[in-house]
């Protein structure tokens, strides 16, 4: 029987964090459930409050699956010890997802709480005359949960910039350099999309769907580097150059 190593661990909370976020994505009411624009607060809000449970238990599937990535690479992290130059680099990009996840797990307590009001009220409940009130709090509570995305996606996409190229000069030529390279280039994409919608906000629901299949993206780069781990195709330890 293989001894269950720390890596292991690491590949194995990699693989099921971002499998089970790709899930809790398409179960998202107004992101792949009757989708509403990008910049449409008060019709994701409308979207949550016609499948609240859904919302509920998808935002809550969303933050264990924040967890189980952040643990992770936190084990990523722990392994990442030598005085390299480049490794300091990979510690920087894991740095920059691991505060990404960290606002991803916010705005997913702010969807929570959305879907509950919504659905429940507060104090005089939700009948028919507090559902305008009920709407207007829910807008207010995503627009926080909003602006933690647009955190996350400001410290993970510069984390994912410097990881990818790293990680592409740490791997041998191969299957894991060239996903590597696709994502540094792929986080360089969406920043310059990012900034373009801060300007030219009417940009945000024409990039929203290409926003929205980068980020899976980076998930399935997650779950392709927890198996490499979990098989230890490559070491984790910093200044170990892998063999794939």
């Amino acid at each position: 029987m293989a001894m269950i190593t720390v890596p292991r661990v690491g590949g194995l909370a990699l693989i099921i964090g971002a499998a089970l976020y790709i899930i809790s994505t398409f179960m998202s009411p107004g992101i792949v459930v009757d989708g509403a624009d990008a910049s449409d607060l008060y019709g994701y809000v409308d979207a949550i409050a016609d499948a609240p449970l859904l919302a509920g238990f998808s935002a809550m599937l969303g933050a264990v699956a924040s967890l189980i990535l952040l643990w992770g690479l936190i084990v990523m992290w722990q392994t990442a010890q030598s005085k390299c130059a480049l490794d300091t680099f990979v510690k920087f990009g894991l740095a920059g997802v691991m505060l990404a996840v960290i606002s991803l797990l916010m705005a997913h307590a702010f969807t929570y709480a959305t879907s509950h009001v919504v659905e429940h009220g507060i104090g005089a409940g939700a009948g028919p005359d507090q559902s305008d009130s009920l709407r207007t709090i829910g807008v207010h509570m995503q627009s926080v949960a909003g602006a933690a995305r647009a955190m996350a996606s400001v410290a993970g996409l510069l984390g994912y910039l410097v990881l990818g190229f790293a990680l592409a000069r740490k791997f041998q030529p191969g299957g894991y350099r060239i996903l590597a390279l696709i994502v540094g280039i792929g986080a360089i994409v969406s920043l310059i999309g990012f900034a373009l919608t801060e300007p030219f906000h009417e940009l945000i629901n024409t990039l929203g769907p290409i926003f929205t299949a980068l980020s899976l993206l980076y998930l399935v780069w997650w779950i392709v580097i927890g198996i490499g781990v979990y098989q230890e195709r490559f070491g984790l330890q910093i200044g170990v150059t892998p063999e794939h």
